[in-house]
């Protein structure tokens, strides 16, 4: 692997703050001399973690949120956040040009914090399906690793959600999730 130069650390310091040094780290090595069908990928993400974002920031602005849910529902914006800053500079490391798209997702009517959750819960599981779909597809490894560990937090939100809003009869009710 080669080694991450001063400027494209220096570029990723927001996504090292939220993510942390050895994720990034793994993540700008992984990216170096990336294949152009791996940034594709990663710029696909990058617009699904950005409508992550719009998601939260907009059900946060709504004030329909309890204190209690609105405390995760910036939590979970966090995470997105750092997803996408984490993917931007990857694409960058890796020579590419990072998408400024946003995916677009269909709003039901949020008329209350359960319609928000409900919403939520879609966006979450669209987005782990999304990054499970993509793992298999990534020419450089680790940035499949880096993809599953992004997973492993949506599926996370996803989990937190049905929970919150009862569906299932257990919270814990199975050893596979189906999609």
């Amino acid at each position: 692997m080669s080694m991450i130069t001063r400027a494209k650390a220096l570029g990723a310091a927001s996504a090292v703050a939220l993510v942390g040094p050895a994720l990034m780290t793994n993540f700008l090595m992984a990216a170096e001399g990336m294949d152009p069908g791996d940034i594709k990928i990663l710029n696909v993400a990058i617009e699904l973690e950005r409508a992550g974002i719009k998601a939260y920031t907009d059900a946060a602005g709504t004030g329909l949120l309890t204190p209690g849910t609105l405390a995760i529902a910036k939590g979970f914006l966090g995470d997105h956040t750092a997803h996408r800053d984490a993917l931007i500079a990857a694409v960058k490391a890796g020579g590419g040009t990072p998408s400024e798209a946003t995916t677009h997702l269909d709003y039901p009517p949020l008329k209350s914090e359960a319609d928000i959750l409900n919403f939520a819960y879609v966006v979450e599981r669209t987005a782990a399906n999304t990054y499970l779909s993509v793992i298999p597809a990534f020419k450089n490894r680790d940035l499949a690793k880096v993809a599953a560990s992004i997973l492993g937090v949506e599926t996370t939100h996803v989990a937190i959600l049905g929970f919150a809003l009862k569906k299932g009869s257990e919270p814990y009710p199975s050893s596979f999730v189906t999609a």
